[in-house]
């Protein structure tokens, strides 16, 4: 099964980086690779005409977007399922992952283009801020993860953006909108101290150094 599940897309990017956990969550390391040619070929281009990556084939399936393939991976893969089983609890999973990829991160993409854009800045900050508030209300502060006490979709979400709270503090001061959330806080210090939290910060760390580095 694993063997004929192939990933394209790069690793700092937290939408390839979702089903990636997703699929260690449940026991799995699937193959991510580029696509030769890029994600603008022709070939790529038949596969999904959005021309956007992750990118998931399956034998013949191909299945573009993050959450669709991380649903996916769940329903397919063996291992522990990354939904609860109560539909509250599986509700508010799904509520975390849909709050964070609408209010979260289009203001990320905003502090990622400070240097060329920095007018742009304050109001990035002020939706990320929005955003974590908006994720802390609907979580449980007591939760060991980000949604009761194991893994789950909303965690193999968060990690990969919140990643950039971290990577983007030392120039923008990103870190301290975690002040006004203690209950993600708290949740993230434990998330990325994790062996599955750690491993996917280096990761992305490393995928950031390269890009910088190929920039120049």
């Amino acid at each position: 099964m694993v063997d004929d599940l192939k990933l394209y897309g790069g690793l700092l990017s937290p939408f390839v980086m979702r089903p990636v956990l997703a699929a260690r969550a449940k026991g799995h390391d699937i193959a991510v690779d580029q696509f030769p040619g890029g994600i603008k070929c022709e070939e790529y281009l038949a596969l999904t005409p959005t021309g956007k990556m992750p990118l998931l084939v399956h034998g013949h399936f191909a299945l573009p977007e993050s959450q669709p393939i991380t649903d996916y991976l769940d329903a397919v893969l063996p291992g522990p399922a990354l939904l609860p089983a109560d539909p509250q609890a599986q509700a508010r999973t799904r509520l975390l992952v849909r709050l964070a990829d609408v209010y979260m991160v289009p203001h990320l993409g905003g502090l990622f283009t400070a240097r060329d854009k920095p007018e742009g800045v304050p109001a990035a900050m002020a939706g990320v801020a929005g955003a974590l508030g908006y994720i802390e209300h609907f979580r449980g502060n007591d939760d060991e993860f980000a949604i009761g006490d194991s893994f789950s979709q909303a965690d193999a979400a968060l990690i990969p953006l919140f990643y950039f709270l971290d990577a983007l503090d030392a120039g923008l001061g990103t870190a301290k909108l975690l002040d006004a959330t203690p209950g993600l806080a708290a949740w993230w210090t434990r998330a990325k101290a994790s062996d599955i939290g750690a491993r996917a910060v280096a990761e992305q760390t490393a995928g950031m150094k390269a890009m910088f580095a190929a920039r120049g």
